[in-house]
């Protein structure tokens, strides 16, 4: 394997193509995430799960949104094996094109007064979409801004894409809080949810038209002209062989197999970021409206924290660049952990200002502080031949485990305890000690020897031992 570290401290701090590609594919996801988990608590309850308590109907509404999530470890492999064998580019173009096209149809689809039980499982088949195609663009995003940056500006470069997150965030509240703003509420049910939906297919375009002239990364370049790729993938390469076979040669299995411990730490160091994420901004929705809170002031808020984090997670993406990432991750799951009591305390008071001041002191500091640090360290764990699937898989499997599931179980948590919030506050406490556990356990990954160097020594002390 060639050696990249020399090559990698002489690239420059900033591509923009690149980066413009990343960040706005994350726009792209996360505008159809945050749109589909804000009308799963306003509209999808009603429209598609129409004979149940409205509570009920929000859980089942959140059952929808789960399979999306349950969908990512899926797309995670199997993009994943094709970037680490074909290229990173190709997948972020596939991705983007799927994503866009589920959304967009999400818009047309008809609902259960029009076509009966067909329509919640056509949702939900759509949300399934949404998510394979979302297990690959989060972590393509982040491989291409990781393996174009210089060592020392990593936690900054692969922080951008969390940029998207906020972007994406800001842009679906604000078209829901523009929509519900501007129509009557039977308009808006009626035919104003699709609005946000439609303009998919817009942005989709857009991204599309960025990605397509973006050059492969520097190092998956380089693995594959010192013949460390192998064409695993494809009619030529799976002739003759079995499925058995294929699976124990995939990159998938490589990566457990080569980093265990590694892929449990991924899987588990995401915990407070993404159940605090969909709690915080996403159930709280349906924590105000069971109460019979007013919504404009926590919806706002959200668009506003969204538009204050498009500064905060490269602040402490660049942070990590300096302490590490270890000390910043551990910190803003300490904030969620201690904020979660009084974030829903403030909620039930009903000040807009302490409203938002809550949701920054969450999402805002604790979440963008796991959010910006964890990109970079993440892929700092593997080397550039399994980089994609380990990620992919991995961190996957993590945000289904603490994230996917996180709106569903707080709502079923408010029912089980009586509409009561201490069962959500226990489990955001649980998740956020998982991290802060996880992450002490593994070791700094600032300015740590190169994956790829380790992979090579251990390739020639094999090929020199006696």
């Amino acid at each position: 394997m060639t050696h990249t570290g020399s090559s990698a401290t002489r690239r420059p701090v900033f591509q923009p193509k690149v980066a413009l590609a990343a960040v706005f594919g994350t726009t792209v996801e996360w505008y159809d995430f945050a749109l589909y988990g804000t009308a799963a608590a306003l509209v999808f309850n009603k429209i598609y799960f129409p004979d149940s308590d409205p509570l009920v109907g929000t859980v089942l509404a959140y059952g929808t949104f789960a399979i999306g999530f349950l969908a990512r470890p899926l797309g995670g492999a199997y993009f994943g094996e094709r970037g680490d064998t074909r290229g990173r580019k190709g997948v972020l173009v596939t991705t983007l094109l799927m994503m866009g096209l589920a959304t967009t149809a999400i818009g047309l689809l008809p609902t259960h007064a029009q076509i009966g039980v067909a329509a919640p499982v056509l949702l939900t088949l759509l949300r399934f979409v949404q998510g394979f195609a979302a297990g690959g663009e989060k972590t393509g995003a982040l491989i291409i801004l990781f393996e174009n940056a210089p060592p020392k500006w990593r936690g900054l470069l692969t922080s951008l894409p969390a940029i998207g997150t906020g972007t994406g965030t800001l842009l679906s509240t604000g078209a829901f809080a523009l929509t519900t703003g501007l129509l009557s509420e039977d308009a808006f049910l009626a035919w104003g949810w699709r609005i946000p939906f439609l303009l998919s297919a817009g942005l989709t375009f857009f991204g599309l038209w960025v990605r397509r002239s973006l050059p492969e990364t520097a190092e998956f370049q380089q693995v594959r002209q010192a013949g460390s790729v192998a064409a695993t993938s494809g009619p030529a390469a799976t002739s003759g062989r079995s499925l058995r076979q294929r699976i124990a040669g995939s990159r998938c299995v490589a990566a457990w197999r080569r980093y265990p411990k590694e892929m449990l730490i991924v899987i588990g160091a995401g915990a407070a970021e993404n159940a605090g994420y969909y709690v915080f901004g996403t159930f709280s929705v349906t924590y105000a409206e069971d109460r019979g809170l007013p919504t404009a002031a926590l919806l706002s808020g959200i668009s506003l924290v969204a538009a204050v984090k498009l500064v905060t997670v490269p602040a402490f993406g660049a942070l990590s660049d300096r302490v590490g990432r270890r000390p910043v991750s551990i910190g803003g799951a300490l904030v969620l952990l201690a904020a979660a009591w009084p974030f829903f305390t403030v909620l039930d008071g009903g000040h807009t200002w302490a409203i938002w001041l809550a949701l920054f002191l969450t999402l805002g500091i604790g979440q963008s502080a796991v959010l910006g640090s964890q990109p970079a360290f993440f892929a700092e764990l593997f080397d550039t031949t399994v980089r994609f699937s380990a990620v992919g898989i991995a961190n996957n499997i993590g945000t289904v485990l603490t994230g996917g599931l996180a709106p569903m179980l707080a709502s079923a948590l408010l029912l089980w305890f009586d509409h009561s919030i201490t069962g959500v506050v226990v489990f955001i406490a649980l998740m956020s000690a998982l991290t802060v556990v996880t992450v002490a356990l593994a070791r700094e990954t600032r300015g740590a020897a190169d994956p790829d160097e380790e992979t090579a020594a251990r390739q020639e002390n094999l090929q020199t031992a006696p």
